[in-house]
C-alpha cells in the first residue's frame, strides 16, 4: 500500500491562501476538545475490514457522529468482486455542509481497515483510525463557526468524505486498491449540475489524511499547485509554536517538496484534475502495517498539535474565502 514512486513533481506559481502583502495574518485558535478526540478513537479504534461487525460498527458510529454535527448524510454503497473475499459491499460515507454550495473544500480520509489473516485483531491505530477521529474532531471544534457564521454560504461548503475499501486484500496494485475512492470519483465526475458542471469539478481541494499519529512525523509538499496551502500549514504552525500553544519543538510541515509519489486514496481524484493536499509523513511510521500499529504506539502531544495546526488552517480556509479557487492544472 502507498508505494513511493518516484516522478517529476509540477512547478507552478504557489498560492498563499493565508497570506496577506506576504505576512501571515493574526489567527483564530479554536479551543481543543480532547475528550471528544478520544472518545472517538476509541469508538473507530477496532479490526473493521470490508464486511466485517467492526467495519459496519464504525460506519454506523462515523454516520451518527456526522448526524449529530448537523452535517447532511450520504452513504455510497455498491457492491464488487475483491480478491480472498469474493463479492463484498463498500460504503463510503460523505458529510456535507452547504450542499447546495458552488464549490467545496473537501477533507478526507479512510476508515476501513487492512486483512491481514494472521493479525484478525490489526486494529491500524494511524492506518488510519487517527485520521478519522481527526476529520471528526475538527469538525466538533469548528461546530460553533460552522453551525452559525458558516452555514447556508452559497460560495462555499465543506465535505467531509470516509473512504471506504483503500486497502489492498492481497497485494498492492491498480487494480487492488482504493476501491471506494475509484468509485466515488467516478460516480461524482459522471453527475452533473443544471449548469452542466460535473460535481467533482466542484472541488476546489481534496485534503487527504493519512498514516498520522505516530511521533515526530515529517510532512513535504506533493504538488505544486496545492504548495502554498502546505505552506500555510506550515506558517500556522511555526506561529502556534511562536505563541507556545502546541506541546513539544518538533515541527512537523517542512517547506520542502515532497521526493515522488504516494500512491493512495487521492489517485482517482488526482486523474480528474482535482487539486490534492495529501498530508502522510515520509517516512512511514515504523509500525506501518505491524501488529504495533495500535493505541500503546500513538504520540498524544503529536495528536494534539496536528488536531490544533489543522483544525486553524480549515477555518481561515473557510472563513477568508471570498471567491472561488481554481488551482487546476489545465
Amino acid at each position: 500500500m502507498k508505494v513511493f514512486i518516484q516522478t517529476r513533481l509540477f512547478v507552478l506559481a504557489c498560492f498563499f491562501l493565508l497570506h496577506a502583502n506576504g505576512q501571515l495574518q493574526a489567527l483564530q485558535v479554536f479551543p481543543d476538545d480532547n475528550a471528544h478526540f478520544n472518545k472517538t478513537l476509541a469508538n473507530i479504534l477496532q479490526p473493521r475490514v470490508v464486511g466485517s461487525t467492526g467495519h459496519t460498527n464504525v460506519r454506523k458510529f462515523i454516520v451518527s457522529e456526522l448526524n449529530s454535527l448537523g452535517f447532511t448524510t450520504e452513504i455510497d454503497s455498491f457492491s464488487q468482486k475483491v480478491p480472498i473475499f469474493g463479492n463484498v459491499t463498500f460504503s463510503n460515507i460523505v458529510g456535507v455542509i452547504n450542499p447546495k454550495a458552488n464549490d467545496f473544500l473537501a477533507l478526507a480520509c479512510h476508515y476501513d481497515s487492512k486483512y491481514f489473516p494472521n493479525d484478525p485483531n490489526f486494529v491500524g491505530a494511524t492506518d488510519s483510525a487517527v485520521p478519522c477521529a481527526m476529520m471528526l474532531n475538527t469538525a466538533k471544534t469548528l461546530q460553533p463557526y460552522l453551525q452559525k457564521d458558516f452555514k447556508n454560504r452559497q460560495d462555499l461548503g465543506l465535505m467531509l468524505i470516509f473512504f471506504d475499501g483503500e486497502e489492498a486484500f492481497r497485494e498492492w496494485t491498480n487494480d487492488d486498491s482504493v476501491y471506494g475512492s475509484k468509485h466515488l470519483a467516478k460516480k461524482y465526475s459522471n453527475t452533473k449540475l443544471k449548469s452542466n458542471i460535473r460535481h467533482i469539478d466542484r472541488i476546489e481541494v481534496l485534503v487527504l489524511l493519512d498514516l498520522l499519529g505516530a511521533p515526530n512525523p515529517k510532512f513535504y509538499s506533493f504538488y505544486g499547485n496545492t504548495d502554498g496551502l502546505h505552506r500555510s500549514l506550515s506558517d500556522i504552525e511555526r506561529q502556534l509554536a511562536k505563541q507556545k500553544m502546541l506541546e513539544g519543538n518538533n515541527l512537523m510541515f517542512m517547506n520542502r517538496p515532497a521526493q515522488g509519489f504516494v500512491d493512495d486514496d487521492h489517485r482517482p481524484f488526482l486523474q480528474e484534475n482535482v487539486p490534492i493536499l495529501h498530508i502522510i509523513p515520509n517516512p512511514f511510521p515504523k509500525v506501518w502495517h505491524t501488529p504495533n500499529d495500535n493505541v500503546a504506539n500513538l504520540h498524544w502531544p503529536t495528536m494534539h498539535n496536528f488536531n490544533k495546526i489543522f483544525r486553524t488552517f480549515v477555518y481561515e480556509y473557510l472563513q477568508r474565502h471570498r471567491e472561488r479557487i481554481n488551482l487546476r492544472y489545465f
